[in-house]
């Protein structure tokens, strides 16, 4: 009985939507134009988002112009970081899609942020690497007052679109911190340090764990979840994010 008044509910519900959108068509959530992409966005936004070319740099993702392993930063600086991964460049139409997304809720570019990040998981067979998906975690009060942690948000569809566990429950950030985006990149490294912790470390015993966030700019804090993790006895650590900076 339940289903059939779901279903019946569904109906005016779908109906009012049809008759909205030719009153109020769809408009582009970048540039505001009209469109009827699946994404919300219009064809010329989504052909000027700009994927990182191979090669990359094994730990941080940057793109390099040579056959080099390792770009000159991460040859003079530790990382517990098996490889990281960035799908796009952090600039143009990405840059406003997750500032849309993360700070002002639009929550429905979740899907073109799905479908790249998981394209980028077959083309370069990534899942077949990895054990469990966890995501940057925030501190309590920012999720209270956010409502939702974005990362988790990326980290939940490409769980579900590879059936690679996931686990949003043992890796905590327990010290408030200032946004990362406000600081250079020495403060940066400082202002996480010692702010995560892993509530139960056997949950990441053993496991080759893919750390999964929405930006790369420095990776001090997924160099600092890493370090966690590895303590914990994870087997390695990668880490992939939508998009870095250059």
């Amino acid at each position: 009985m339940f289903k059939t008044m779901t279903c019946a509910m569904q109906k005016p519900i779908s109906i009012f939507k049809t008759i909205l959108d030719v009153i109020l068509p769809p408009v582009c959530y970048v540039c505001g134009t009209p469109c009827s992409g699946k994404y919300g966005l219009c064809d010329a936004c989504l052909g000027k988002i700009k994927h990182i070319p191979p090669p990359w740099c094994g730990k941080c993702g940057r793109h390099l112009s040579n056959a080099e392993n390792l770009c000159g930063e991460c040859n003079s600086k530790k990382s517990y970081v098996e490889n990281a991964w960035s799908c796009c460049y952090y600039e143009g139409i990405i840059k406003e899609c997750i500032h849309l997304f993360k700070y002002r809720g639009y929550l429905g570019l979740a899907d073109i942020f799905k479908d790249i990040m998981s394209d980028f998981i077959r083309k370069n067979e990534i899942n077949k690497e990895i054990d469990l998906i966890v995501p940057i975690p925030v501190y309590p009060t920012k999720k209270r007052e956010r409502t939702y942690n974005h990362a988790e948000i990326l980290a939940r569809s490409v769980s579900k679109s590879f059936a690679i566990p996931l686990d949003t429950r043992n890796l905590k950030k327990i010290l408030w911190t200032r946004s990362q985006s406000e600081l250079d990149r020495e403060k940066r490294l400082k202002n996480v340090k010692d702010s995560f912790l892993a509530v139960d470390k056997m949950a990441f015993a053993g496991k080759n764990v893919l750390i999964v966030d929405d930006v790369y700019t420095t990776g001090a804090t997924i160099n600092e979840c890493a370090k966690v993790l590895l303590n914990s006895r994870a087997d390695k650590v990668f880490s992939l994010t939508l998009a870095r900076g250059l």
